[in-house]
């Protein structure tokens, strides 16, 4: 038995009324649960509202039955709890976190076998050793920049199009460049501990830490732009 447009949705309100904050994750979610109401409706003949409810409990969401009058059972069970959902999107998190990881891997085995890329890197490392022979100050600042640019394709993704804010694809996508910026972070502070400022420390340090990570940033902002592309598809298929 097919649900109607209306029934379809009742349940994507009371997704976003439970909290479902990622549309990416509630749409996914939408079709698991419309798929599960439409079998119980045609297997057992029960009602929409009593699969539903079924198919909430389902989930992990509880519900606790006692003193809550029969005529507002259906509402009160749908919305006493969200825990089986925020559980769901946790997972998903781990998920995409595994799957950018791969990705990112993935992407950074197949830049080191092309000749191309190649020679982008040495240009890379050439520019950089002759900013630092000629204007050494320069490359703290100029590696900064390199070493943000994930972060900068996000904000300047998030502020092109819609589809990437509350999409926990592009959440993670960003979350999974970050490590890089966190690395540099760690090696930044231990460094600037031994020197006493960032003043005294050696401007072939910001060379260096921008030559080596440079290749995983450049496979950072290729997964950005697959990530982008997925979600614009997906957010124009279903919302457009």
């Amino acid at each position: 038995m097919k649900l109607t447009k209306e029934e379809i949705q009742f349940i994507d309100n009371y997704l976003i009324k439970n909290e479902v904050k990622y549309w990416d994750v509630r749409l996914e979610l939408l079709d698991h649960i419309v798929s599960a109401v439409e079998d119980k409706m045609s297997n057992i003949g029960i009602s929409f509202n009593e699969a539903l409810l079924q198919v909430h409990k389902g989930f992990g969401n509880q519900f606790i039955e006692f003193g809550v009058p029969n005529s507002k059972i259906f509402e009160s069970g749908l919305f006493q709890s969200n825990i089986g959902f925020k559980k769901f999107t946790r997972n998903k998190q781990k998920e995409l976190g595994r799957k950018y990881r791969k990705m990112t891997w993935n992407h950074l085995k197949a830049k080191f076998s092309t000749f191309k890329f190649w020679l982008e890197y040495f240009a890379v490392i050439l520019s950089f050793i002759s900013i630092y022979q000629f204007k050494p100050k320069a490359c703290f600042l100029i590696g900064l920049l390199v070493l943000i640019l994930p972060t900068i394709y996000s904000a300047y993704y998030s502020i092109k199009d819609k589809s990437t804010r509350k999409s926990l694809n592009f959440a993670m996508a960003t979350s999974s460049a970050m490590a890089v910026w966190s690395l540099y972070n760690l090696s930044f502070y231990i460094l600037k501990d031994s020197y006493g400022n960032v003043a005294n420390m050696p401007h072939g340090f910001f060379v260096i830490v921008t030559c080596l990570f440079y290749p995983v940033i450049r496979v950072n902002i290729d997964v950005y732009q697959n990530v982008y592309k997925e979600s614009k598809e997906t957010f124009n298929l279903k919302f457009l």
